[in-house]
């Protein structure tokens, strides 16, 4: 084991109860070998049975799957046909760590493939800690701390009547006696135990603390005794073993002690040099790289970072198809190219994306600068544009490209943080913290500060709460004693749930608002005018006063959030808030353009690089400050709100005190949700095509008017902009 694979398997405690972690968190990325799969099925079978969904005495029955685990370690010896109490078996699999019986436990699921469904249904866990159905070791899987944490979370929400389930003991079957792995449950305040590993390296031991039902997390035991003693608190844990400041000759050197692999080439290995380092060709042209590391996936492993990929082909035939060789300086990969073996090294690797995610998490760990990430239902990209265009005045950012911020280009992003930056800007869709790949992003990110700008109704097609928890999974990625920045007008409803997840972490919270004065950064005063918006605000206890051109409450907050984290990263805020003026979001972020159409000149804000129905309401109110600085007809012109699954109808009624409060003279609806929704405004026009749409702005407008249009990039409402640009081009 190399010195990387040391620090990332290192033995780890996390103890914790169902309203915070009460131990120190690791200071980096800690994975185990080990699976998730028999957590997740006892989980999910103590769950059905406090439901009633199961009966503890319904008949389990050995499939032929079941019965080829007799020659494995800690087998039963249960055969095919056998028939054994669900309460027996799952005591058995717990107890024992009997692999013929967790695979039996997934009759009651139909089979792996349907407890697979029943997992993932409820507990959001890296797909790649799931590959063996018994949780045992296969490769490329890998488990990391905080996907055990969360299903240690899953446990303590249960009655404590179902720990009985689960409590060890020895079992008699077929006439010899098993001995359970633990003596320990049901003496002093343990309550019951479910250990795993060969020599029960892993554990998660439930048990009374102060009153408090308790959980402590183990992974990377040395053997029963050391991860009892570690989960007991008996056993004082060693230092963490680090990989910083470790120096090599050449990079060759590095790769060869740090990683598992070989080069095809050895006489060309000597020349490698790495300055940036990709498994997308994208950013290599974008941004004009050399000596670039390219590492190419194969058609599984891209497939499961992007499920709807129809790409049947390895990475290498993408580098032997675009000739991307010359722009490299070495490839990595799981299957050699013999076509490219004296013109370019070639570092061969058991599994690419294994390996990515490892290289990924090096370079975290040695990273020195400032790390920022930013999610939210909306003002994502605008809150890193914000920050970007403040920090990278003086400092060097490296940020997502537009606003690609899905699992795929966050993880390929994560490959390129280096002390060449001064600063790490991610923002993160509820897609970037999944459970594809190896999970979560944010769980090997060592983030400063995390900001989380807004939440509601935005993708509510995947529900809302389940968006709410993915989200709440980027705090796992700040350093112990750094600081999330929470919008406190978020709704109460799920503000208090972002609350109470960051103190289960220990974070240092930091609000604003545009209205709460109990906020550490609030709206004192703002004057609109028609070009820009003055705003004085109390900023942790004194003053501040800035102007923005993208000027929106939205904006605004977006501005204040920028703010506070930059000043919790050490960064006096005052330094830079002047800076905010000159900040231009997106092209289609509240863009003013004027336009002649019909001899009429028009004044188009366009809004439509996306949108949520928390955007749209800002969006509305913005349009509603703007109003008094145009003298013709003031238009808002709204498109549907995607993603928002069956309740679309409902969401949409939800903007309707925002758009009577606006009182336009004249409001353009698209798409089904809008169809019948109840206005106070007398002029209200539903549009069938998006060029009915563009008609109707153009008949309805008059002198000087003021046009606003919002909607969704995905149904396309940005053409709406784009016809009017055209027609004004023409005229």
């Amino acid at each position: 084991m190399n010195n990387f694979e040391k620090n990332m398997f290192q033995p780890t405690l996390l103890t914790f109860n169902k309203n915070r972690i009460t131990s120190k968190r690791p200071e980096n990325n800690r994975v185990s070998s080990w699976g998730t799969m028999h957590l997740l099925i006892y989980l999910a079978i103590l769950s059905d049975l406090e439901s009633g969904k199961l009966s503890p005495y319904q008949e389990i029955y050995f499939s032929e799957e079941a019965a080829k685990e007799q020659a494995t370690l800690r087998s039963t010896q249960g055969y095919a046909g056998e028939r054994r109490f669900l309460c027996d078996v799952l005591n058995q699999a717990i107890s024992l760590n009997a692999p013929d019986c967790i695979i039996a436990l997934n009759d009651v699921y139909g089979g792996v493939a349907g407890t697979l469904r029943r997992v993932s249904e409820f507990w959001y866990v890296s797909n790649y800690s799931k590959l063996a159905a018994t949780g045992r070791k296969k490769f490329p899987q890998l488990s990391n701390l905080y996907d055990y944490y969360k299903i240690g979370e899953a446990f303590l929400k249960l009655s404590e009547t179902s720990f009985s389930f689960i409590e060890n003991r020895d079992h008699y079957i077929h006439g010899k006696w098993y001995r359970a792995q633990s003596p320990l449950d049901g003496k002093n305040n343990v309550i019951a135990s479910i250990y795993w590993g060969t020599n029960q390296n892993e554990c998660l031991m439930f048990y009374k603390k102060a009153g408090v039902l308790t959980c402590s997390l183990v992974i990377n035991g040395k053997d029963y005794l050391h991860s009892t003693g570690m989960a007991l608190d008996m056993v004082q844990l060693s230092k963490e073993f680090s990989i910083e400041n470790e120096t090599f000759d050449s990079q060759k050197e590095w790769l060869d002690q740090t990683f598992e692999g070989y080069f095809l080439n050895e006489a060309l290995a000597e020349k490698v040099v790495i300055e940036h380092t990709v498994f997308d060709p994208n950013p290599i042209k974008r941004r004009n790289w050399e000596n670039v590391a390219y590492i190419s996936l194969s058609a599984k492993d891209y497939k499961a970072m992007v499920p709807s990929t129809d790409r049947k082909f390895h990475g290498n035939e993408m580098i032997l198809r675009y000739k991307l060789e010359e722009e490299l300086s070495v490839i990595i990969t799981d299957e050699p190219i013999p076509a490219l073996k004296n013109k370019i090294p070639q570092y061969i690797v058991p599994n690419s994306l294994l390996f990515a995610y490892q290289y990924a998490t090096y370079r975290m760990e040695n990273y020195h600068g400032k790390f920022c990430a930013v999610t939210g239902s909306a003002g994502k990209s605008s809150t890193r544009l914000i920050l970007s265009h403040l920090l990278s005045k003086k400092r060097k950012v490296f940020e997502n490209f537009g606003n690609a911020n899905l699992h795929y280009p966050t993880l390929g992003l994560s490959l390129e943080i280096h002390d060449h930056y001064d600063f790490i800007l991610f923002e993160a869709a509820v897609g970037a913290m999944n459970r594809l790949g190896y999970g979560n992003n944010a769980y090997f990110w060592q983030t400063d500060v995390v900001i989380m700008t807004s939440f509601g109704s935005a993708h509510a097609n995947g529900g809302i709460e389940r968006n709410l928890m993915v989200k709440e999974q980027l705090f796992h990625s700040v350093k112990e004693g750094g600081y999330v920045v929470i919008n406190k007008d978020i709704e109460k409803q799920y503000l208090s749930k972002i609350i109470k997840r960051a103190e289960s972490l220990n974070l240092n919270t930091l609000f604003s608002s545009l209205t709460d004065t109990t906020a550490d950064c609030y709206v004192i005063d703002k004057k609109v005018l028609k070009e820009k918006t003055e705003i004085s605000a109390s900023f942790r206890g004194r003053e501040i006063c800035f102007s923005l051109t993208t000027d929106s409450n939205g904006q605004i907050q977006n501005a204040m959030n920028a703010l506070l984290a930059i000043d919790s990263m050490g960064y006096p805020a005052e330094e830079y808030a002047e800076l905010l003026e000159s900040f231009e979001s997106f092209e289609k972020i509240l863009r003013p353009n004027e336009l002649i159409i019909d001899s009429k000149k028009i004044t188009v804000i366009d809004d439509t690089h996306n949108s949520s129905i928390e955007s749209m309401m800002n969006g509305i109110d913005h349009f509603t400050s703007k109003k008094p600085f145009y003298k013709g007809e003031k238009l808002l012109v709204l498109g549907e709100v995607a993603d928002l699954g069956n309740d679309a109808a409902v969401h949409h009624e939800r903007l309707i005190p925002n758009i009577n409060r606006a009182n336009p003279d004249q409001v353009i609806l698209y798409g089904e949700p809008f169809k019948d929704l109840e206005l106070d405004v007398k002029q209200v026009t539903w549009c069938k095509t998006i060029e009915q749409v563009t008609e109707t702005i153009i008949e309805k407008s008059s002198e000087d008017s003021l046009v606003f249009v919002k909607g969704s990039h995905g149904i396309g409402f940005y053409k709406v902009v784009d016809q009017l640009k055209k027609l004004s081009e023409t005229t």
